[in-house]
């Protein structure tokens, strides 16, 4: 993880997919706002005051989390003012977003957060990047009569990326067979968003019975 003070109001933390999993949480997690959620952001402002001197104490923060890269999550943590409508305080998309008119929720981390928010749920999204076609082609000759889900075939730069939306159960009675043609990334609907703004869709749905056949 790399900490970097922006300002007297404002710190960045850069996160890899490393950093997530040697922390046990998901950022699927931050957006619950759970009991987790809320001790990983206390651990992180630990650090960011041990090593930048970065006092946040009794401070209403703003939490904006986004991809960098489909490896790496920015979240800048910014003091904002007490009046500010908590609506406005945590957001977890980024703006075009917003525009696309995707709904998103709202999440509570610190102090000064005393009124209940609504989390919109989303079904849980795994991503996999692979150096070629002719792996995912052999992955779903293996996969297609036993995965019932959605799922997304995209190309970025130079991989081609596979979403697949499933609940996790499933999804990791899967991970063994899966992880012999492609690389986990960091999953979540932030990371597909960000695949549809900038990624290439090659197939947009039944990627696996579609690839299966050829």
């Amino acid at each position: 993880m790399k900490i970097e003070k922006i300002n007297e109001n404002q710190i960045k933390f850069l996160l890899t997919n490393e950093d997530l999993q040697e922390r046990e949480i998901k950022l699927s997690e931050l957006a619950q706002g759970s009991e987790k959620a809320q001790a990983f952001f206390r651990d992180i402002m630990t650090e960011a005051m041990l090593d930048c001197g970065f006092d946040a104490t009794n401070a209403p923060l703003m939490i904006e989390a986004m991809p960098v890269t489909m490896d790496t999550v920015m979240i800048i943590v910014s003091k904002v003012d007490k009046g500010m409508d908590i609506d406005k305080v945590v957001s977890l998309t980024p703006k075009s977003m917003e525009e696309r008119k995707y709904k998103q929720g709202s999440i509570k981390i610190f102090e000064d957060t005393t009124e209940s928010n609504s989390i919109i749920e989303y079904d849980e999204v795994y991503i996999y990047s692979f150096k070629n076609l002719d792996d995912i082609i052999k992955l779903s000759e293996r996969l297609y009569s036993t995965y019932e889900g959605d799922s997304i075939l995209y190309k970025y730069q130079d991989r081609y990326f596979l979403s697949l939306q499933k609940n996790s159960s499933f999804i990791n009675s899967l991970e063994p067979v899966i992880s012999e043609y492609g690389e986990k990334h960091i999953s979540n609907i932030i990371s597909k968003y960000y695949l549809e703004e900038h990624a290439e869709v090659i197939i947009k749905s039944n990627v696996l019975n579609i690839l299966a056949t050829i």
